[in-house]
């Protein structure tokens, strides 16, 4: 059976359509992936925010929906923005969206993060939670927009995280790596930015990412103490190297 094809009994969650003409924008899901024909999705409700991603169902769980669109690019939509949804067809004159996101066929992903730093020579992390059991903390960041370039997503992303406005530092690390987000494989290459800023009080950040549950400074000693799940895995290592001897030269490998 082909993979984007629904199996036999399967709906997709969301039944009620809205068109254009009701409200402006709609979300359609252009194929399922074998979605339970009992599976049933919240009220979104009057305050419901509307989307107008079309695309490929790789994913869902109780809290978002996962989309690949035709540009392979990831939206991971709360299931109270989505309005509307529907299986159509793929166009006919038109490349279909890729069929990714599993562990032997992860979705290729560049990203950008922002290495945050205060005058106390704090790192600015956010928390996520990949699964249910899991919250890692990272810098911010995310997927690069169609056409957009690392800078520009690096900005763009701390911009709508933080809701702050500062100056790009130089390209200082890279990493790449593959991992599941709620059952969705991805092979991700970062590249990121170093960038200093005055202090603030991350509780009022907007945190415009989904899966994103809190922010907070971290030192190199509370990095080191702490038995928080970081990304990267050494990063009071990378921290504590960069503070002692400035921006590298060339982009540093900070792995896994």
């Amino acid at each position: 059976m082909d993979q984007g094809t629904p199996r036999p009994g399967s709906r997709t969650r969301y039944v009620h359509r809205v068109t254009a003409d009701d409200v402006g924008d709609r979300v359609s899901v252009r194929h399922a992936l074998g979605v339970p024909s009992e599976s049933t999705a919240p009220d979104p409700g009057p305050e419901a925010q509307l989307t107008d991603v079309v695309g490929r169902l790789v994913g869902l769980d109780d809290d978002a929906v996962m989309i690949v669109d035709r540009h392979g690019r990831l939206h991971v939509i709360g299931q109270r923005t989505v309005v509307a949804s529907r299986v159509i067809p793929p166009h006919p004159r038109r490349e279909p969206e890729p069929m990714v996101g599993t562990e032997a066929v992860p979705l290729e992903r560049a990203a950008a993060r922002v290495l945050l730093l205060d005058p106390a020579d704090r790192a600015l992390l956010v928390g996520h939670i990949p699964a249910n059991d899991r919250v890692v903390w990272t810098a911010p960041g995310g997927g690069l927009e169609p056409g957009e370039s690392h800078e520009a997503a690096a900005t763009r992303e701390v911009r709508e995280e933080l809701g702050i406005a500062f100056d790009l530092g130089p390209f200082i690390w890279r990493r790449r790596v593959t991992f599941s987000f709620r059952g969705l494989w991805i092979d991700q290459e970062e590249r990121w930015f170093l960038a200093r800023t005055s202090a603030f009080d991350p509780v009022t950040a907007p945190l415009d990412d989904h899966g994103a549950t809190d922010a907070r400074w971290w030192g190199v000693d509370d990095l080191q103490r702490s038995d928080a799940e970081v990304a990267p895995a050494r990063l009071a290592e990378h921290l504590d190297t960069l503070l002692r001897e400035g921006p590298p030269s060339e982009p540093v490998d900070v792995g896994r």
